[in-house]
């Protein structure tokens, strides 16, 4: 963005403007009347400072004008400049007028002094366009840094607009982060407390301390942050334990990620709601042992994966998407990637997968890797 213009930048620009005009009014004009008239010393050296000194404060004043005008209306902001250009112009006039006539009578030059009102009106002739084109340039000037400043405006409301959606998306994925912990937090300890209930001691001690290992895991991590695939799997393994003291023989575990895919970036804890589906639809219902199975692969440029198991349909409707696990995701990945984060889920003759595909990204570049 570009920096602001101080604050005094203004007024230097329009300083600038009125001593060139004055001075270069003093050479071109001041200086050859006196000089054609035959005076010189003292007469011309009072004018000068005259015209340079009341001309410079008068334009300051039209300057004023034009800038109290800024914001208004074109034909307010033509309304008032016009004004202060002819009541400049009619006060320089005068004045010098009258410090022409008092000049000739305490110190003549060589030509006839010439009656105060064809003086004053001859100045005015001469100066109301001097102001008019002071106050031209005045309005050009003025509305350029307008268009610039509001141009500042606009790049600083974008800037924190665009800070204000990172920082709603950073929330809006924390919030769908969080989501899932409670979920999982009340399956958990659901299947703890129907342990101690049968007097199942053990097993129920074995999942309080895996389910402490797998919270000090997940809640470490930053909500929002991308995570490395191989990390997303090692927390998925704590779930997994504390799942197979539940279920026991009953569940069985594969996972399939080729080492080059090991520092992949993923959304942290993307990958657990679907395993839960699994157990909870498949493992659970089922008496016989069931194959959960998640593998990652590259396509392209994007990375893929899918959760699958090999057990019965179960609630088909429910685990396609009308619980919390499945929308949270899509939500998060839509959020992160936009309409490239995507999850499909499909109902199989044995089982059931969901495939989870987004652009592939690594630690190093942290960018969507082209494709090979």
């Amino acid at each position: 963005m570009e920096p602001a213009m101080k604050p005094n930048t203004d007024i230097r620009q329009a300083a600038t403007l009125i001593a060139a005009t004055w001075i270069l009014t003093a050479i071109f004009l001041t200086i050859p009347f006196h000089l054609f008239r035959g005076g010189a010393g003292l007469n011309l050296l009072i004018s000068l400072l005259h015209l340079l000194t009341v001309g410079s404060l008068l334009s300051f004043g039209v300057y004023l004008a034009v800038r109290a005008a800024r914001r208004r209306s074109r034909y307010v902001r033509f309304a008032a400049t016009s004004v202060a250009v002819v009541l400049a112009a009619a006060a320089l006039s005068m004045s010098e007028a009258l410090i022409s006539e008092i000049l000739d009578a305490y110190f003549p030059e060589g030509a006839r002094p010439a009656p105060f009102a064809f003086r004053a009106t001859n100045a005015f002739a001469a100066l109301i366009w001097e102001f008019a084109l002071l106050g031209t340039a005045f309005s050009l000037l003025d509305a350029n840094n307008l268009a610039r400043e509001r141009e500042r405006e606009l790049a600083l409301a974008r800037e924190n607009a665009t800070r204000a959606e990172a920082a709603a998306s950073a929330a809006r994925l924390a919030a769908l982060r969080y989501q899932l912990n409670p979920h999982f937090l009340f399956n958990t300890l659901n299947a703890i407390s129907s342990l101690i209930v049968t007097r199942d001691y053990g097993p129920a001690d074995a999942m309080l301390g895996k389910l402490s290992e797998f919270l000090r895991a997940t809640l470490a991590a930053n909500p929002d942050a991308l995570i490395l695939l191989e990390d997303e799997l090692a927390t998925l393994q704590h779930y997994l334990e504390i799942e197979s003291a539940r279920f026991g023989e009953r569940l069985e575990v594969a996972f399939v990620c080729p080492s080059d895919l090991n520092d992949a970036l993923v959304p942290s804890f993307v990958l657990q709601p679907l395993v839960e589906n699994a157990i909870k639809y498949a493992v659970a219902p089922s008496a016989d042992p069931v194959a959960v199975r998640v593998e990652a692969t590259r396509d392209g440029d994007d990375l893929v994966i899918f959760v699958e198991d090999d057990g019965a349909s179960g609630d088909a409707p429910a685990r396609s998407g009308t619980g919390v696990g499945i929308p949270n995701i899509r939500q998060r990945l839509h959020t992160l990637y936009g309409s490239r984060g995507t999850i499909e889920t499909t109902k199989r003759e044995q089982g059931f997968v969901s495939i989870l595909r987004f652009p592939l990204t690594r630690r190093a570049a942290h960018r969507p890797e082209q494709a090979a």
